[in-house]
């Protein structure tokens, strides 16, 4: 089983699709907000944090989504490999009030090296649920001139909302006005997206999911 959908640099995995009319004529029903907590490592600012969830914000304009962040927490960097990092991020509990959680990750001399010689991964998602991931949040390597910390943020954030890659992304506004359609009021809680594309409704169901992922490895 697949865990996650990854965005790296230099590779056919930098873009969810390109922006299509449909964007402007889907009908996406009223405003939400989508509630992501944040972990961050010592080298990502606060003020880093705000930037990208802003370029998020502009992006999901459109759709009567409004990110907001109840809480922002210290995380030490889990190791050097990509699935390190992401194994740590999966294996938090998704707590109220958070629909989602995502690590903002900074670099070391490791990762410039790394992508000096190889495609780097800027970012994950869970295939189980869609609800959590991380993001490479700050500059160094060559390849992020291709894929800076904006677009990779909002790349993963697409991903959070249940869209895979793809050329286009009329199939993506589909699955958003879907997804606020199955919103349960009674729940509380932003809908997670199983392997399947079905509607997670609940926290604990997404909690769940992810328990029976990861013990399927």
């Amino acid at each position: 089983m697949a865990l996650f959908a990854a965005c790296m640099a230099l590779s056919a995995c930098t873009t969810v699709g390109m922006h299509t009319q449909e964007r402007f004529t889907t009908r996406y029903g009223p405003p939400v907000q989508l509630r992501v907590c944040v972990l961050r490592t010592a080298d990502v600012s606060q003020q880093r944090v705000d930037k990208l969830i802003a370029d998020v914000n502009q992006e999901f304009a459109p759709y009567g989504i409004e990110v907001v962040v109840p809480w922002v927490r210290s995380w030490t960097r889990a190791g050097f490999a990509h699935r390190s990092l992401f194994d740590d991020v999966i294996s938090h509990e998704l707590e109220a009030p958070c629909d989602r959680l995502v690590a903002f990750v900074d670099r070391n001399a490791g990762d410039f090296l790394w992508g000096l010689l190889m495609p780097e991964v800027l970012g994950s998602v869970d295939d189980p649920t869609h609800t959590r991931g991380y993001v490479v949040a700050t500059q160094v390597s060559l390849n992020q001139v291709f894929t800076p910390p904006g677009k990779a943020t909002v790349h993963e954030f697409y991903h959070l909302l249940g869209c895979p890659h793809a050329g286009e992304l009329t199939a993506c506004y589909a699955q958003i006005a879907a997804l606020k359609r199955s919103i349960d009021p009674a729940a509380d809680f932003f809908p997670g997206v199983d392997e399947y594309g079905q509607p997670l409704k609940t926290r604990d169901a997404a909690n769940r999911a992810m328990h029976q992922a990861i013990a399927g490895q």
